[in-house]
Order: structure tokens, then sequence, then C-alpha cells
């Protein structure tokens, strides 16, 4: 992210002012996004992440500091895993199922701000346009771009946790629906092992050439629920022209 501003000629004072909105698009997302796995073990019967500090929207509990540095600096990084213990969960009979929901909470998580991200966007968009030109103006761009940039991390987000790689949640949901057997051999075991290094490969051909398959299957992955986000918009685009703004 800082790379990209310095690469658009940005003097600092704007550099500065797009650092806080990231800042606050990020701290929101990572941390809906690990409490809503923490919140979903301990309602399934596993006090595990209570325990360990987990189960709170404060963001300190939920900072990497190297995934948080390299998110801040290229725009790739990570938050701290939440732990459970998948034999505690004993609310339905499905242990499959459960673990399921634990592993789609974050990116569910990711879904529900993005979709409230959009609605105050369009909100402090409109009113934008409305006060423009006077004293109301500032304020309400940096709100509209505040839940914007919200809007689009937290669907970044969405998409990049649900692609079928270890440790990604899309590769765990994946996992739940293989056979043991294929699970316990060691093909698959080398395979969870050397995987995660395909997100690096793929982040870095994104970075310094023009192949982003990366970005390609981040965009091809969030498309429907950006269709969907929008479909449940449309009626508050309705009530704002109503309203005149």
């Amino acid at each position: 992210m800082i790379i990209d501003l310095f690469r658009q000629g940005l003097s600092i004072q704007e550099i500065i002012y797009y650092l806080i909105i990231f800042l606050f698009a990020l701290t929101l997302s990572f941390s809906v996004h690990e409490f809503m796995h923490a919140a979903v073990a301990v309602w399934l019967g596993d006090p595990t992440p209570r325990n360990m500090g987990r189960l709170t929207l404060n963001p300190i509990a939920h900072v990497d500091p190297v995934g948080t540095i390299l998110l801040l600096i290229a725009g790739f990084g990570w938050g701290k895993p939440v732990m459970y213990n998948p034999r505690n969960l004993h609310r339905f009979k499905s242990q499959r199922g459960m673990n399921i929901m634990v592993h789609l909470a974050g990116v569910t998580g990711n879904f529900v701000v993005g979709l409230l991200a959009s609605i105050l966007a369009i909100l402090f968009g409109s009113l934008y346009v409305k006060f423009n030109g006077t004293n109301g103006e500032i304020v309400f761009k940096a709100l509209y771009e505040a839940f914007e940039y919200t809007y689009q991390f937290s669907m970044m987000l969405l998409a990049f946790n649900l692609l079928p790689i270890p440790p990604l949640d899309g590769f765990h949901v994946l996992e739940e629906l293989l056979p043991y057997k294929f699970k316990s051999s060691d093909f698959y075991r080398k395979f969870q092992r050397f995987s995660p290094m395909a997100i690096w490969v793929l982040f870095l051909l994104s970075t310094f050439t023009r192949i982003s398959i990366l970005g390609y299957a981040i965009n091809v992955i969030k498309l429907p629920f950006e269709w969907l986000i929008n479909l449940i918009c449309m009626p508050f685009y309705t009530l704002l022209q109503m309203a005149g703004l």
C-alpha cells in the first residue's frame, strides 16, 4: 500500500491521510474477521478462543506484527489466526459441519462489514456531492473514502481467504469435504507443507511483473459477493434519491 502511494506521486500530507484511511479499513476488516472465527467457535462449545483473549473486537488481539507491516508496505499480509479445538465443538451432531461453520465465520463477517460499509459509502458519497463547496465537504469526503476503502478491503479479504490454498479458510472448508484416506496420505501432507509457498510466488509475480494471477483469482471470487451487495443496496439508492440526496 505505501509503495503504491509513493508511486502515485502524492504529497506527504496526502500519504498520511490515505494511510489513516487504510489503517481504519484494515483494522476493522481484520478485527471482525478474526472475532467471527472466535465467536462461532465459542458458540459451538469451544472455550479456547475466549481463554486466549481472542473473543474481542480489539484489533491488538488480532494483529500479527510481520503480517501487518507487509500489508501496509506491499498490500499483502495476514492477521493472527484464531486457534480452536475441534474436539470441544458439541452444539450440533455434525463435526464436519461445525468445523466448516468456524472456517466460514471470518469471511461471513467480512461480507457483513462490506455490506454496511457500502451502504455508508453511498450515504456519505451522496452527502459529499450535496454539500460540495461547503464546510461539510471535507468531512463527508473523508467518511466516504474511509468506508469505500473498507468495502474494497473487506471484499478483498473475503475473496483472498476463500482461495483453496493452505492455510486459508477456503482450503480448510475444502479439506473437511475430502476423504479421510486421502487426508492421511503422504502426498497430502507434502502438499500442506509446500503449497503455502504458492501464495508467495503468485504475490511476487503480481508485484514485479504484469502477471497478476492472484489478483485475477481474487476478482473472480469476489464478483458474486459484490453483485449481491449491489443488489441489496439498490433500495437504499432509491431512498436517497427520494430524499433528494
